[in-house]
């Protein structure tokens, strides 16, 4: 009899003490969830930064090149002006004697001429050249510029999004560990006066 009731004991002992361990390692378990689902919005967290960044850096170079093919545009404005000028200011006196009723003088003049619109030609497709790749550069930064934008806009969304859900589950985190260890105090028992 003394055994059964030993055994009894020992039995309600160990299923008390299964029971407080189970519960413990449910709190671990969620407790562990909670970690792992801060990893893991700390790792989106990052890849949302990243991609923000690149919308950021597209918008800036998309913006250096606009700003230099519009430098590098007045510049080659300023050029052909001062092309267009010299080679009419070349031309002027030869055009004249061009004119002339001396065949000997109005031939070298026609050849003088002649080099030297074979020489504007040849820089006024120098200039040209510089244009069309200035218009590239132009274009490719407008490109830039409005592919960083429409990035930006979903990125960033994005970023808030999981910078949110971190906030949440590190909160989740703290209230759930605050939970486990409160321990209630113990009321006072007001003693009865007689």
């Amino acid at each position: 009899m003394k055994t059964t009731i030993l055994t009894v004991i020992a039995i309600t002992f160990s299923l008390l003490s299964s029971a407080q361990n189970t519960w413990t390692a449910r709190d671990s378990a969620t407790v562990k969830k909670f970690e792992r689902s801060i990893e893991l919005a700390k790792v989106k967290v990052d890849k949302a930064q990243v991609k923000v960044d690149y919308a950021d850096s597209l918008i800036q170079i998309g913006t250096e090149q606009l700003n230099e093919a519009k430098t590098l545009a007045k510049q080659l404005k300023a050029e052909t002006k001062t092309l267009d000028k010299q080679h009419a200011t070349d031309r002027k006196p030869f055009v004249k004697i061009s004119k002339s009723k001396d065949r000997d003088e109005a031939a070298e003049a026609k050849a003088e001429l002649k080099q030297i619109d074979t020489k504007y030609k040849a820089n006024a497709k120098v200039l040209s050249n510089k244009t069309k790749a200035n218009d590239k550069i132009l274009s490719t930064g407008k490109r830039n510029l409005d592919k960083g934008k429409g990035y930006a806009g979903g990125y960033k969304s994005s970023l808030k999004e999981a910078q949110a859900n971190l906030a949440y589950y590190k909160e989740e985190l703290e209230y759930t560990i605050e939970d486990l260890n409160y321990v209630e105090e113990p009321k006072k028992e007001k003693k009865k006066k007689k």
